[in-house]
């Protein structure tokens, strides 16, 4: 089953700070990827989590998809983070959870 939804996101260091507070947004760990990218992902109509793993301090796999958080500075200096689909694993997507 391939994943069709439309994962674009961003978030911003100081919604990281409002809504996920654990997280230090500048001093990111595996778990912290994961967590931002489900957090963003669970505001998407019609996302269902059926499977998740920590990669490293830059992507995390999410449904059989690789993510990346992107860092990015607007025209004020104010940072923020942009979901980058990296690529899927076949045999990832067979083994998850219906």
């Amino acid at each position: 089953m391939i994943d069709n939804l439309d994962y674009s996101a961003q978030i911003s260091f100081i919604d990281i700070r409002e809504y996920l507070p654990s997280i230090d947004p500048e001093n990111l760990s595996d778990k912290d990827i994961l967590d931002i990218l489900l957090y963003l992902f669970s505001q998407i109509a019609g996302f269902r989590d059926r499977g998740h793993e920590l990669n490293n301090k830059e992507t995390a796999w999410v449904n059989g998809i690789l993510f990346r958080l992107n860092l990015r500075r607007d025209e004020d200096i104010n940072e923020y983070f942009v979901v980058e689909r990296i690529g899927s694993s076949m045999d990832k997507i067979a083994l998850l959870s219906d």
